[in-house]
């Protein structure tokens, strides 16, 4: 079970003994309560149903209130055998669940559940039992000698006693089943719960606005008089006309100042699911809607932020840590761990010679633009750039996410940056070296101020692989470790370099120039 439920705290303002009941007993609490709830109504209705005829017909006698409760007990509780029976089977759809909570068939068990209220309202058993309770009326007539045509005039008393037991059935169940519902809902996740409104709030509130009136008038009638079966059959029809033509308008207006405000919310949620966060909920009430209203629009000032800040982010961070700070916290990049990684050096060629001449202000446009075409390729291919260093950068192929085929993501940058600045004539050429190995990532720095980075022998020998395509005259080089994980080799053509001492490695290093066509690798040879 959820969490929520085993927290006191959530609804400080009232005990809600469902949910409470929930969270310690599970599936197996709503079953026994619905069971408990079947019958307890059951008696309550026969209870009530039955003095509320006697009030029309005062001649009844403690034995016949006896036998019209024991008689329409039984009738309530074969409708509410049956509404069990019909619920039963959904409940063990979602006690299954409730053994392993797989998340996956949490939308499918949720709407399952979602249906139990309404389940028992089916066409075939309200006829079955409508039969019933023309039996419960020939009883009376029977233990009062009531003419059939008088008997009659019971059937709208009967029939509004049937109809408000089975909307305070269903609105129990729907109260029983929310933390039920609740827990799947969570369980679910980001995934969709397809909502399909079977009864709108509108209609809702104004059946049950229409049954209060109703019950009261006809009790009213019963208690003031005159105790006839005639008074009973106007006394409904009154109520009903009343609550219609003057508390209709009432509850329309009651509706409305409900249901408006929810379509507002309602349609904002939907533009904020579209990824509109420039929408904004009109407050109009000074009730809890309103109070609603407000704090909606207050969480969407949060997600602006949140926005803001992720676009800062991406704009000085690269937008892989930046996502992965603002999701999981900065915990966790806080403690390094050793990943397998591809890194990959470039370097502006002839830089030195070119900004000797130039303002510092074209020096600095003319990087901003190189790197305008590097990075997003990078990018592209699911890397991030780690850092710039003057006229070059280093990109990570592996980390913070993990790739298993980094190394021929990083190939396959590379060999998309050296064919796009070779057809554009006018930008400068780079060199790129990569490299692949282990490395520690994670969080460096102290006092508040952190990079995230990669460090070990990898990334040193990635840079003195880029170092060496100035004496090779190759755009890309590529060290044997990183040729030996290449799952493709058909993206390029290889050709080995001699093996050159690196500096800073007592050990030479075999080296392969990659390439897009022969005649380029030919003529770098």
């Amino acid at each position: 079970m959820s969490d929520v439920y085993r927290d006191d705290t959530v609804h400080p303002d009232t005990i809600r003994v469902f949910e409470i009941a929930y969270a310690r007993m599970g599936v197996g609490f709503v079953r026994r309560a619905m069971l408990f709830c079947q019958f307890a109504l059951a008696l309550l209705f026969a209870i009530v149903g039955t003095m509320l005829a006697r009030l029309f017909v005062p001649g009844l006698t403690l034995r016949d209130v006896a036998v019209l409760i024991a008689l329409g007990f039984t009738i309530f509780l074969v409708d509410g055998f049956l509404a069990f029976r019909t619920i039963a089977p959904r409940l063990r759809i979602i006690e299954d669940w409730a053994r392993n909570r797989d998340p996956i068939i949490a939308v499918q068990v949720w709407q399952v559940g979602a249906q139990i209220p309404l389940a028992p309202l089916q066409w075939d058993r309200l006829l079955f039992v409508a039969v019933l309770n023309l039996g419960w009326i020939g009883m009376l007539g029977w233990l009062q000698s009531i003419p059939i045509l008088t008997l009659v005039l019971f059937i709208p008393g009967t029939l509004l006693t049937r109809l408000y037991w089975m909307g305070m059935r269903a609105m129990l169940s729907e109260q029983m089943l929310r933390p039920v519902l609740a827990d799947l809902s969570t369980a679910a996740g980001d995934q969709r719960i397809p909502v399909r409104v079977r009864i709108p709030l509108t209609q809702r509130m104004f059946v049950v606005t229409l049954a209060i009136a109703v019950v009261a008038g006809t009790v009213v009638a019963g208690i003031v008089g005159p105790h006839t079966v005639a008074s009973l059959a106007i006394a409904v029809g009154v109520s009903i006309a009343v609550a219609v033509s003057i508390a209709g308008v009432l509850v329309l207006l009651l509706t409305r100042s409900v249901t408006e405000p929810v379509r507002d919310l309602r349609a904002a949620a939907d533009r904020v699911g579209r990824g509109d966060l420039d929408t904004w909920v009109p407050v109009t009430a000074t009730d809890d809607l309103g109070v609603l209203a407000q704090s909606f629009n207050t969480m969407i000032s949060g997600l602006r932020e949140r926005d803001r800040i992720r676009a800062a982010f991406g704009t000085y961070l690269d937008p892989a840590i930046a996502d992965l700070i603002l999701t999981s916290g900065n915990e966790a990049l806080a403690l390094g761990q050793e990943v397998e990684i591809t890194a990959l050096f470039l370097d502006v060629r002839g830089f030195t010679g070119y900004s000797e001449h130039r303002p510092a202000s074209e020096v600095v446009a003319m990087l901003n633009d190189l790197f305008g075409i590097v990075v997003p390729i990078i990018g592209k291919h699911g890397g991030h750039v780690d850092k710039f260093v003057g006229d070059g950068l280093l990109a990570v192929f592996g980390a913070p996410q993990p790739h298993r085929d980094h190394a021929d993501r990083a190939l396959a940058a590379a060999l998309e940056i050296a064919r796009t600045l070779a057809a554009r004539p006018d930008e400068p050429q780079v060199g790129i070296g990569l490299n692949s190995g282990p490395v520690v990532a994670g969080n460096i720095g102290g006092a508040g101020r952190f990079d995230f980075t990669v460090i070990g022998d990898t990334v040193n020998v990635a840079a003195r692989v880029e170092s060496a395509t100035r004496l090779t005259g190759d755009a890309i080089l590529l060290s044997e470790q990183t040729l030996q994980r290449l799952d493709n080799t058909d993206v390029a053509i290889f050709a080995a370099r001699p093996t050159i001492p690196l500096r800073g490695k007592t050990d030479a290093v075999a080296l392969y120039a990659a390439t897009v066509d022969a005649e380029s690798t030919s003529e770098s040879g």
